[in-house]
């Protein structure tokens, strides 16, 4: 008698993917040199300060330069990562913040490490929402990608709270050049790791860039941070009165172009939802607080109680845990 093979259609339960991957660890590793810039070059500000002669407004806009770019960016690299491409772009990106580090390192004197440090801010622009592109189109099942994002996001507290303590154990061992320069290799394995085990998305050839947008989106910012940075140093001057008009205007161009367009950059309609306006509100506090008290408490340890730099990023471990924990 033959055997009978009996089969059944009882519902089995699906293994959850695995988080960790080549693809992962592509992404946040870009991810990881964008933010650890936003905090690193902080604590090597004296050393600066004193090789290359930098008064503080110098050393504002070195700082500033990066972020404001970064911040002015994100919309328009989000709005290219659809159009071209989100591997493209942020292979792009990381190319550029690469080329940008090592022309900080090189820099002979503040104007041009400021333009540097521009055209890295234009990179992190480039790469930071393309890397969430990517990891949207690596991760398929829901759960699996929320994790990943959840990694992604921690990733930005670990780059942060690291970037002093790093940037002090570099500026001690080596000088305040490789602050930069130690983007160079991070960079490249990115590149090389994403050109290896990251999916390219396919891009959406049919959305619109809303150029309109763009525009006036960074050049509220830019006049804004003018406006912030040089009334702070002078005050009430021309030069000021004039980025704070600029920035009324662009900003009121900004939302009139948002609500006009068809594919608007930055639906306003977001701000309706309370969790988004509140998220939004509570992040920007935060980070106007976090970035101008890094600067300043920077130059107060080293300049006024003469700590060393190494020491500097010592002393703000506490803190830079805290950010840590928080992302």
């Amino acid at each position: 008698m033959a055997a009978k093979t009996v089969t059944t259609d009882l519902p089995t339960t699906a293994q959850p993917a695995r988080v960790l991957s080549f693809a992962l660890v592509a992404v946040c590793t870009g991810y990881f040199m964008v933010i650890l810039d936003s905090t690193i070059v902080n604590v090597a500000l004296p050393a600066l300060r004193t090789d290359l002669r930098a008064g503080v407004n110098g050393l504002q806009w070195i700082v500033d330069g990066y972020l404001l770019v970064l911040a002015a960016g994100l919309l328009s690299g989000g709005a290219l990562a659809d159009r071209f491409g989100a591997r493209r772009v942020f292979q792009a990106g990381l190319g550029l913040f690469v080329s940008a580090s090592l022309g900080c390192g090189l820099a002979p004197d503040v104007p041009v490490l400021v333009l540097a440090r521009v055209a890295q801010g234009a990179g992190a622009a480039l790469s930071v929402p393309a890397s969430l592109a990517l990891l949207r189109a690596a991760y398929t099942d829901r759960t699996t990608r929320a994790r990943a994002v959840g990694v992604w996001g921690g990733i930005a507290g670990v780059a942060a709270a690291g970037g002093p303590l790093l940037g002090g154990v570099l500026v001690a061992a080596v000088g305040w050049r490789w602050v930069f320069f130690v983007n160079v290799p991070i960079g490249l394995a990115a590149m090389a790791l994403t050109a290896r085990y990251v999916p390219a998305p396919r891009a959406q050839t049919g959305k619109g860039l809303d150029p309109a947008g763009q525009l006036t989106g960074v050049l509220a910012l830019t006049a804004l941070a003018l406006t912030m940075i040089e009334g702070g140093r002078s005050g009430a001057t021309a030069l000021v009165a004039c980025g704070a008009l600029v920035f009324v205007l662009a900003a009121a161009g900004f939302v009139a172009v948002e609500r006009a367009v068809r594919a608007p950059m930055l639906p306003l309609g977001l701000f309706r939802t309370p969790t988004f306006a509140g998220g939004t509100a509570v992040g920007l506090l935060i980070n106007l607080g976090f970035y101008g008290e890094l600067f300043v408490i920077n130059l107060y340890f080293q300049q006024t109680l003469h700590y060393s730099a190494l020491l500097a990023g010592f002393a703000l471990l506490p803190q830079m845990g805290v950010v840590a924990a928080g992302s």
